[in-house]
């Protein structure tokens, strides 16, 4: 006998609450779901995106403003939603991909935020090189974040994450070769270990802003990352 049918008591105004909101609910205090899921249902289906001011929120969510105030502040944190202009007037709220579960569109004659923007070419630089082995976490984007905050160029992200890339490579292919036998394992299990973290390159993005480093240097740079990749890659292989 098959299952009967689910029938919505209202067919229209209905929000797709998943595994994002199984995993907000893991994360966030009371207060801060409650906000979660407030913002969730106000906002905006294509672009997870609500303008709204802090006593808006407040009379809706039967709340203090500072209650709510510090409830945005851990929503931020946890990096489940992007708060701008948060000066007391009108903000702009936008619910990240990992908690929203709609898939995002962008508004005919809207130019995307410079932000959003920013992290989003992030993210494909971070997960481009086959030593990346990662999604792109909450973590990682609180550092894109950071990085566009403090002004670092995606020129030099993309400088970074090359440089760190070479290096990367040259200690997988030459896994193997210190001749000392008691630290031999460890460095060998530590070279071989794919990059899982934006933060890998932290270091890598200080060293390119605070050098000059002509220009001249990092197509020949690429090139031959392009090279010990394929390397890489085809011993890897090789190996499984």
């Amino acid at each position: 006998m098959s299952a009967s049918r689910l029938i919505l008591k209202q067919p229209t105004g209905w929000f797709a609450a998943g595994r994002e909101f199984a995993h907000a609910l893991t994360l966030l205090s009371d207060g801060a779901f409650k906000l979660y899921v407030h913002v969730c249902l106000k906002a905006n289906r294509h672009t997870g995106r609500l303008n709204a001011t802090v006593d808006e929120l407040a009379r809706a969510m039967a709340r203090a403003p500072t209650v709510v105030a510090t409830n945005l502040d851990e929503l931020e944190t946890r990096s489940v939603c992007r708060v701008t202009g948060n000066d007391g007037s009108q903000l702009a709220l936008e619910i990240h991909d990992r908690f929203w579960p709609y898939q995002k569109q962008q508004i005919p004659g809207c130019a995307p935020e410079p932000e959003v923007e920013f992290i989003q070419k992030v993210r494909g630089l971070f997960l481009a090189p086959a030593c990346v082995h990662a999604s792109f976490s909450a973590a990682d984007e609180k550092i894109a974040v950071s990085l566009h905050r403090r002004g670092v160029s995606l020129e030099q992200i993309t400088q970074a994450i090359l440089l760190g890339c070479a290096r990367k490579y040259v200690a997988m292919l030459n896994a193997g070769v210190p001749t000392d036998r008691s630290s031999s394992a460890g460095w060998n299990a530590r070279s071989r270990t794919p990059i899982t973290s934006l933060e890998y390159f932290a270091a890598v993005i200080e060293e390119v802003r605070e050098s000059a480093i002509p220009e001249s240097y990092w197509e020949p740079l690429r090139a031959k990352v392009i090279r010990m990749e394929q390397q890489w890659l085809q011993s890897h292989a090789e190996k499984t």
